[in-house]
């Protein structure tokens, strides 16, 4: 394991999400307000990492931004995304609703407009790169919810310019 996933991997441990109603929400942890995905059925994750649990003294590559996105599994897939995602995520919704929190992590954390991202495909590694970032990802369930939490990193090479997100054949 890399030392990027092994800090993503702690962080994920030790700061849980929060599944709670919107209306009922207040952030824990003060100025390190959380980051947040809101789910259709009018209740949020939140995730609160307190800035020092990734810029600590041993945190010699610190991220330089995290996000999360929840879905409900059990909720049917969108059509149009599942047929254009291809019909491995559209027979298997958890599946699908990983890839695309992870697809709507990295739009998150890169500034860009999901939209945009959907055209590429889904977002199926980890880590996965755009531009200047690269942004490793993990998957866990809540329930019946699915999480991804990510944290970025500024790429010290030069990536290719554009989204990896297929596997490779």
């Amino acid at each position: 394991m890399t030392a990027r996933a092994d800090l993503l991997s702690r962080v994920v441990r030790d700061h849980h999400v929060v599944i709670e109603a919107r209306l009922d929400h207040r952030c824990r942890g003060g100025a390190g307000a959380g980051v947040h995905s809101y789910l259709g059925d009018g209740s949020m994750a939140c995730w609160v990492v307190p800035p020092a649990a990734v810029t600590g003294p041993a945190e010699a590559d610190p991220p330089v931004g995290w996000a999360v996105d929840a879905e409900v599994v059990t909720q049917p897939v969108p059509l149009r995304v599942g047929a254009r995602w291809g019909e491995h995520d559209a027979a298997d919704p958890e599946q699908f609703w990983r890839h695309w929190c992870a697809t709507e992590v990295l739009a998150k954390l890169a500034d860009v407009p999901v939209v945009l991202l959907l055209r590429g495909g889904p977002v199926m590694v980890t880590p996965v790169r755009r531009g200047p970032l690269e942004v490793h990802w993990a998957a866990q369930r809540v329930g019946d919810v699915l999480v991804v939490h990510g944290l970025a990193w500024t790429t010290r090479t030069s990536p290719s310019a554009h989204l990896r997100t297929r596997e490779a054949t």
